[in-house]
């Protein structure tokens, strides 16, 4: 399971694009690259996706840029990754239960499940819990017992 720059910036985009954004008014793509370091033509192809998928629109003119779809509360972590196309996938045979000689390995059960937590945990998160909890743990954290 790799998690590449696409993911990382294309969540970093979208936080950037709610905290930027005041009454639906469009943000500039140089806005967002400026601020979050990343290329422009680079962030211009993970937006091309994401509207594609619907998470976000594209505003034409002189004062244009992109806003929202759906309101951020409504679009999870999981929908941007799968939208930019980012591989999710613990296991080695993509899910097909084929990964050893066209045979389920041993480990296969452990792997498969941990895609079903990072998926629920993934879709769990949504954007504005980034831009309104940005220091709280998205995990609970157990306290340790001595």
């Amino acid at each position: 399971m790799n998690f590449t720059t696409k993911s990382r910036y294309a969540v970093n985009a979208l936080a950037d694009l709610e905290y930027l954004s005041n009454s639906e008014s469009p943000v500039s793509l140089k806005d967002i690259a400026s601020r979050q370091a990343i290329d422009l033509t680079y962030l211009e192809q993970l937006f091309r996706k994401l509207r594609i998928a619907g998470i976000v629109k594209s505003v034409r003119g002189r004062n244009g840029g992109y806003v929202y779809a759906s309101q951020p509360q409504d679009i999870s972590i999981k929908q941007i990754m799968d939208a930019v196309e980012e591989n999710l996938d613990a296991t080695n045979c993509s899910g097909t239960s084929s990964c050893r000689a066209g045979q389920q390995c041993n480990s296969h059960k452990l792997w498969d499940d941990l895609n079903s937590v990072v998926d629920e945990f993934l879709s769990d998160i949504s954007i504005s819990d980034l831009v309104e909890k940005p220091k709280h743990p998205h995990i609970p954290l157990k306290e340790i017992q001595s």
